[in-house]
C-alpha cells in the first residue's frame, strides 16, 4: 500500500486520500456534523478511483480527480440536500446546503431556497459549499449538456488540488507519472475537461478553431464535436486519426 494514500473517515469503495487531502476530509466531516446535526459525510458515493480506471458511462472523465486521491463525491441520495443553481462566470456551478437535523435554530441559518431538483425549502441550513471550500475542498462546474444529463452536473464532487494541475497530482503518486512527458500531460482526449488538464483544453479548441472549425465552441470540455474536429484537422494534416491530441497533433496545432 502506498504510504502517499490513507485511508479517511468514511464508507466508500476505496475511502483513501492522499495524505495531504485525508486530514482536511477528516475535519469536513467533523464540521459538518457539528454544525448540522447530520453526520452528511459518513457514507460518500465515492473516493479513490484506479489510475487505470475507464468508464463509457457519459460524465465520467478519464482523467478524474479520484484518480489522484484528491476528490470525493457526497451521497446524492441524502434528504438533508438542498442544491441550489449558482451560475458563476459563465459557468454552472451548484451550491449545496444541508437541512440541520435540530430546526429549533441553534444550528444553521434560516433560509427559504429554491432546490434547483424542484420545490423551496424554508428552514435552517448549513451551508456545505462554504464549509468545504473553507477547508480547501472546491466544488467544480457542471459539464455542457448538464440540463439533459444528469452525470454531467457534477454538484456531488469536492476536490483539493493544491494548484496542481492533474498530471503533477498523478505524478505523486506511485505508477502515476506514465502518463506525464516533460510536465504535461502525454494525450489529451475524450471526457478531458480544463480543470484537469491545467486550461489544455481550451487552448486546443481556440487552436481548431484558428485553424478552420469556426463553429467549434470553446468550453473546457473535451466532448463529441472537440473530438470530431481533432480527427478532421488530423486527417487533413496526414496524421494518425486517432481524435487524441499528442505531441504530433499538439505541433500542428501550434501549441508547442
Amino acid at each position: 500500500m502506498s504510504t502517499v494514500l490513507v485511508k479517511v473517515n468514511t464508507s466508500a469503495g476505496d475511502a483513501r486520500m492522499h495524505r495531504n487531502a485525508a486530514p482536511r476530509f477528516n475535519r469536513l466531516r467533523r464540521t459538518v456534523l457539528e454544525h448540522s446535526g447530520v453526520d452528511f459525510l459518513a457514507v460518500c458515493g465515492d473516493v479513490l478511483r484506479p489510475a487505470g480506471y475507464k468508464s463509457t458511462k457519459d460524465g465520467v472523465a478519464d482523467r478524474s480527480w479520484h484518480k489522484t486521491g484528491r476528490a470525493f463525491d457526497y451521497d446524492q441520495t441524502s434528504p438533508a440536500l438542498v442544491i441550489v443553481s449558482e451560475p458563476k462566470a459563465g459557468k454552472q456551478y451548484f451550491r449545496t446546503y444541508l437541512r440541520c437535523a435540530d430546526q429549533s435554530g441553534k444550528l444553521g441559518v434560516k433560509k427559504t431556497l429554491r432546490d434547483y431538483r424542484g420545490g423551496s425549502t424554508n428552514a435552517y441550513v448549513f451551508d456545505l459549499t462554504a464549509a468545504a471550500e473553507a477547508i480547501g475542498f472546491k466544488r467544480i462546474p457542471a459539464w455542457s449538456g448538464w440540463q439533459t444529463s444528469y452525470n454531467r452536473r457534477e454538484f456531488w464532487h469536492y476536490q483539493f488540488d493544491e494548484g496542481l494541475t492533474w498530471a503533477a497530482a498523478m505524478a505523486q503518486l506511485k505508477g502515476g507519472a506514465s502518463s506525464v512527458v516533460n510536465g504535461r500531460l502525454a494525450t489529451v482526449g475524450r471526457n478531458d475537461r480544463d480543470a484537469n488538464t491545467g486550461g489544455m483544453v481550451t487552448k486546443i479548441q481556440t487552436a481548431l478553431k484558428a485553424a478552420g472549425f469556426s463553429g467549434l465552441k470553446v468550453d473546457g470540455t473535451f466532448g463529441a464535436e472537440t473530438y470530431n474536429a481533432v480527427l478532421a484537422f488530423q486527417k487533413a494534416k496526414g496524421l494518425d486519426a486517432d481524435g487524441l491530441v499528442g505531441d504530433d497533433t499538439r505541433k500542428a496545432l501550434k501549441l508547442g
